[in-house]
């Protein structure tokens, strides 16, 4: 190479010295390549021009330098040099014009200079005019090892679009400060240093999953190579606007969103080993934590242990639980209170949980239920041997519009199942509910499994009618819930429900639900009713008032989506009932109504119509259900139908039926309007 620049100067030499001098007007030499180590000139030319002036003009072109990789994809061409020296083997230019481009671009004419020298060479390239913001570039190789350094001021959003990609990102405005600093040796980076600043970033990926929008941010990456290992740390800050990165949106208004973080980078096995990270938004929460992340086939998380702490769980709901809570059931739940919790990842399944809360608020807008002032510690582990229980305690807890006072739950919690430690009673509207027993464990690809016993005691009827919007009855509830099993999709009853009501009995037995949680579940059960105080039963209703006791059964039951299907049920005064029999004239006409009798037009027509109440022996009635048709039954037969009330002391009545077979939507209809008139309907 310097040989070829010898040359060179003597060819200028003897041309100045000759008498054909002034007769040409400009004399070159072509010097072709010039390459160091890293760098490479290529197309080199050496030319003096304006001979018949004085003083005459020297000038080095260049048509390409080409930099070393990575950076191999830029490159400075139309290099013009008008001050430049050359001595003991260096080469310098001082002042200079080039141009960079790219496979996609190139920019404008910038200032230039370079300094090539056996053992060293560098170049500067300033004030490049380039999308709106101005570019310096300095690099430097000496024998094997490189430095690089870009700085990129003020670059606008809108105009460095035409640089990039189309098909990726659109940006629509902004200013990108961009500042890099890089060493290596020979194609490898050992080490770089990446700062970038956005301020009023507005742009979004073409498929919508990643957007800006006036966003400041500022961000620190550095990297130093070891051995085939990348050690780095990063630094990212966002100090206003706002980000989507589906499914989440977050908004810097007033806030700021800080992740700090470190690792390894081993590109041989596509690995990224996060040695520590710390995500912190502002007045809303801290996550941190250290994770593995293997990218070979997609991304995915082989271990994490992570922790998470928030003050605000109002605004991290919203914000960070919220879109993932869309189209779930937990859509429309938000929290408040505080929470600490730890928690293991492995293979990207979750394997430990502890978790700590307090002054816990759970809200649904369905209404499904509510949870006001909870507290507790949340221990779980993906571990059979796992012992260590949870306590969970509240205020008030709201299920549907039923209430339940304050309470605390000791539980075991691991692997696939849920058990209840100890027994536990739940204020419950003025009484109690009593769980003795509670266990729930899952299974692959099946419903859970889930058993219950328990008991009832003194639930007042006034408070549940109430809050179930019912027709406000009195009394209270008692019994006892054995075991309740809910396995391969159905719900099975171990033994009978007892139900203390109305002064009376309720027995449920033989109950099963197959399908239900699905669009079409079904039922099946039987009942006993003995002795029911059918003044406390019949005094809310509109139905009228009757005295007495009721017995009967319901057997055979079997519901499909909630409708019967079939059945045979009989409700009539039992046996050896010595209470006092009094039924009250719309009471009879109703009952009349139903079996289709003329008791009524008889109260309307004759003296009975000055009587309040009626004198009964008897009363009862039964339907067989079979095909969607009731088939009607009395206390007793009559040669035109059958007897629903049997006259006793004065006044007395009797109550025939006369249509032994009723369509069971018809009969429904009839009781329908009978519970929500006060009219009395004849038909």
């Amino acid at each position: 190479m310097w040989a070829r620049f010898a040359v060179m100067i003597l060819v200028i030499i003897v041309t100045l010295t000759t008498p054909t001098a002034h007769a040409l007007d400009n004399v070159s030499l072509n010097v072709g390549t010039i390459a160091g180590s890293q760098w490479k000139l290529e197309g080199v030319n050496i030319a003096l021009t304006d001979l018949s002036q004085n003083p005459q003009k020297l000038a080095l072109t260049i048509a390409k330098l080409s930099l070393p990789k990575p950076f191999n994809d830029l490159n400075l061409v139309n290099i013009r040099c008008t001050a430049f020296t050359w001595q003991n083997k260096e080469l310098m230019c001082e002042q200079g014009r080039a141009e960079m481009r790219s496979k996609q671009w190139q920019s404008p004419t910038a200032n230039f200079s370079f300094h090539v020298t056996e053992k060293r060479s560098s170049f500067k390239l300033t004030a490049l005019h380039l999308a709106g913001g101005i570019i310096a570039i300095d690099g430097e190789e000496q024998g094997e090892l490189w430095q690089l350094q870009i700085d990129a001021k003020a670059v606008d959003g809108k105009s460095i679009q035409q640089l990039l990609p189309q098909d990726r990102f659109k940006l629509k405005g902004g200013k990108i400060n961009v500042k890099l600093n890089a060493s290596g040796s020979y194609a490898r980076v050992n080490e770089f240093t990446l700062t970038a600043g956005l301020n009023g970033l507005t742009g979004q990926t073409k498929d919508g999953r990643l957007a800006t929008e006036a966003l400041v941010l500022e961000s620190t990456l550095n990297a130093q190579h070891n051995n085939g290992l990348w050690q780095w740390q990063s630094h990212i800050e966002i100090n206003g606007g706002a980000l989507y990165a589906e499914p989440l949106y977050l908004e810097a208004a007033g806030q700021n969103i800080i992740l700090d973080a470190q690792g390894d980078w081993n590109a041989s096995d596509k690995r990224v080993e996060i040695k520590s990270a710390s995500y912190r938004h502002s007045k809303v929460g801290e996550l941190s934590g250290s994770a593995t992340v293997q990218y070979k086939d997609g991304a995915s998380l082989e271990k994490a242990q992570l922790s998470l702490n928030s003050d605000n769980l109002q605004d991290l709901s919203a914000i960070y639980l919220k879109p993932f809570f869309e189209q779930t059931v937990l859509q429309g739940v938000t929290l408040a209170g505080h929470l600490k919790a730890d928690f293991s990842i492995n293979d990207q399944f979750l394997t430990a949980l502890a978790a700590s809360f307090n002054n816990l608020d759970v809200k649904d807008a369905a209404g499904r239920g509510e949870i006001q002032g909870g507290v507790g510690q949340l221990n779980w582990a993906n571990d059979e041997t796992f012992s260590l229980p949870s306590k969970f305690a509240w205020r008030q807890l709201q299920v549907r519009a039923v209430p339940i006072g304050p309470a605390e739950l000791s539980l075991l919690s691991r692997a696939d199942s849920i058990r209840l430690l100890k027994k536990t009673q739940l204020p419950f509207l003025g009484g109690a509910i009593a769980i003795n027993q509670f266990n729930w464990q899952a299974k692959k690809q099946q419903d859970p499994e889930l058993s219950f016993e328990g008991d009832v005691s003194n639930v007042s009827l006034e408070q549940l009618s109430l809050v179930l919007n019912w027709t406000p009855l009195s009394g209270t509830i008692s019994g006892h819930i054995p075991r309740v099993e809910y396995s391969n999709k159905t719900l099975s009853l171990g033994g009978e429900l007892i139900v203390k009501v109305f002064d009376g009995e309720v027995k449920i037995s033989n109950l099963a639900s197959s399908g239900l949680f699905t669009d079409f579940p079904k039922f099946h059960s039987d009942l006993e009713i003995e002795n029911l105080d059918l003044d406390q039963l019949t005094g809310k209703f509109k139905f009228g008032g009757i005295t007495g006791k009721l017995s009967g059964y319901v057997r055979q039951l079997y519901m499909e989506n909630w409708h019967p299907v079939t059945f045979f049920a009989w409700l009539g005064t039992p046996e050896n009932d010595d209470s006092r029999h009094r039924i009250s004239q719309k009471a009879v006409q109703n009952i009349a109504n139903i079996g289709g009798g003329g008791a009524a037009d008889l109260l309307s027509k004759s003296f009975l119509r000055f009587f309040e109440t009626f004198g009964y022996d008897k009363l009862g009635l039964g339907c067989y259900l079979h095909d969607g048709v009731c088939q009607l039954m009395g206390v007793e037969a009559r040669e035109s139908g059958y007897a629903i009330i049997t006259g006793g002391g004065l006044p007395r009545i009797d109550v025939i039926g006369y249509n032994p077979r009723v369509d069971w939507n018809v009969l429904m209809d009839r009781l329908k309007r009978i519970s929500t008139s006060d009219e009395v309907i004849v038909e």
